[in-house]
């Protein structure tokens, strides 16, 4: 079919990278007993070497995103006022219509047609789903003669799909000759194809941006961070609206539903900050009574680490507010670049449960035996290595390496969490104080002024 979309990437664009050339994705997995043997097949270099769909243009595919930054300092064109550090352009094929090697051949030619001359490139075919798609990111600014490449609509309507669908054509591929309308996401359009609609993939993204947020300022703020353009209601705008960073079309907050209005997001911010655990409207059926729900359901307060942590990064808010004493916001000027790791803190301890420290201390203790437990099956795993067996021992290897580094990973949290807990309290005692003694010398400066 040839579907394609593109749009831009202003903010790590190293992310990007990995997600389309994840192996994962890129590698054709076929049933080599119903091919051929498997001894023949696997020491096939032309089949081994060609069974990861990825290619790179005019750059190396170990430092492509440094190459194309490199470039962008060179001609001169970094921090720019776009922030436009390269574009991601999909083209997607419809269920089992073609083949992997063919797939990749299309971006292969779409990408010399189009963009090999100037830009550093690198395409990846994702064959996991049955819709073949390539994905190609391409750096915003030409290696040769420094210009930027300019999205306009005769590029991508006369350029980007003209060509697509001529490739398409000589492949003997489905073209769609008078598309309904233009402009439908990439991501719109597969959540139509697997029956979940646009609109419910934002009610999804909002409730977990609710989740994480910790006043209506702090939800906006997340809002945009996920590349939602947002234009709130105003003296100029009736209605608070958004463009999803995966679409093109303007959406009404109110038209996604009652629980999804402004007043609503606030009530369930409140909700949360009080300590009310409830599921998302999202997750919920359509007679899901939102406000019955808030009169009957049992409230559970945070305690322990869980509310410590959660009134401490609250208290982040107001102080980003300047709603403080100047000198209790100068006192904690070094803790709020500590946000993000609190943050991290405090969802894990919430996921999981952990209210006191003697919690924090088993389950640190349990994943340190299931780590001993897993060090030792690696143990006779390893001793029980052959060349027979030795690929199959590796796969097993690595997924106990993978589940050993998670793990680890949760230790560390742990011990951090011990560490900073102690020193948040503190703080935010501290802090507490700071601000009462200020509140006081306001209140008797005031007095005096008035006395005189």
């Amino acid at each position: 079919m040839g579907y394609t979309k593109i749009w831009t990437i202003s903010t790590r664009l190293d992310d990007s990278m990995k997600y389309i050339t994840n192996p994962d994705k890129t590698k054709f997995k076929l049933d080599i007993e119903a091919v051929e043997g498997p001894e023949k097949y696997i020491t096939n270099k032309d089949k081994t070497e060609s069974a990861l769909y990825v290619d790179v243009f005019n750059c190396s595919r170990e430092n492509a995103v440094r190459q194309m930054i490199t470039t962008q300092y060179e001609k001169g064109k970094s921090h720019r006022v776009d922030g436009i550090l390269a574009y991601h352009l999909v083209q997607s094929f419809k269920d089992f219509e073609t083949t992997p090697d063919i797939a990749h051949q299309c971006g292969v030619e779409l990408v010399q047609r189009l963009f090999a001359d100037r830009f550093e490139v690198v395409l990846a075919t994702h064959v996991d789903k049955d819709h073949l798609h390539n994905h190609i990111i391409f750096n915003a600014v030409s290696f040769k003669d420094g210009y930027k490449y300019r999205n306009q609509y005769k590029d991508y309507f006369g350029d980007i799909r003209g060509i697509s669908d001529q490739i398409c054509r000589e492949h003997c591929l489905y073209v769609i000759e008078h598309p309904k309308h233009k402009g439908m996401s990439y991501i719109e359009w597969l959540k139509e194809n697997e029956g979940k609609s646009i609109r419910q993939y934002v009610r999804e993204e909002i409730d977990t941006i609710i989740q994480c947020s910790y006043s209506m300022q702090e939800f906006w703020k997340q809002l945009e961070l996920r590349g939602y353009q947002v234009t709130r209601r105003g003296p100029q705008y009736k209605y608070t609206s958004f463009i999803p960073s995966f679409g093109t079309k303007r959406i009404r907050l109110d038209k996604l539903g009652k629980y999804y209005t402004e007043e609503a997001i606030k009530e369930r911010i409140i909700a949360n900050r009080n300590g009310i655990k409830m599921a998302s409207p999202s997750e919920l059926s359509n007679g899901f009574d939102y406000g019955s729900t808030y009169k009957n359901a049992n409230p559970t307060k945070l305690k322990g680490f869980v509310a410590l942590y959660y009134h401490y990064l609250y208290f982040f808010g107001v102080i980003k507010k300047k709603k403080v004493p100047q000198r209790v916001s100068f006192y904690m000027r070094d803790e709020l670049i500590k946000f993000d790791r609190y943050k991290k803190q405090f969802e894990f301890m919430y996921k999981n449960e952990i209210e006191t420290g003697t919690q924090l201390s088993e389950y640190r203790k349990s994943k340190e035996e299931k780590i001993n437990e897993l060090v030792e099956e690696r143990k006779k795993l390893y001793a029980s290595k052959t060349e027979d067996n030795e690929q199959e021992i590796k796969i097993k290897a690595k997924a106990i390496n993978d589940e050993l580094r998670d793990l680890r990973k949760e230790i560390r949290l742990c011990n951090a969490i011990s560490l900073d807990s102690y020193k948040i309290s503190q703080k935010q005692q501290k802090a507490q104080e700071l601000q009462k003694q200020a509140e006081m010398e306001a209140k008797e400066n005031e007095h005096k002024r008035r006395g005189r």
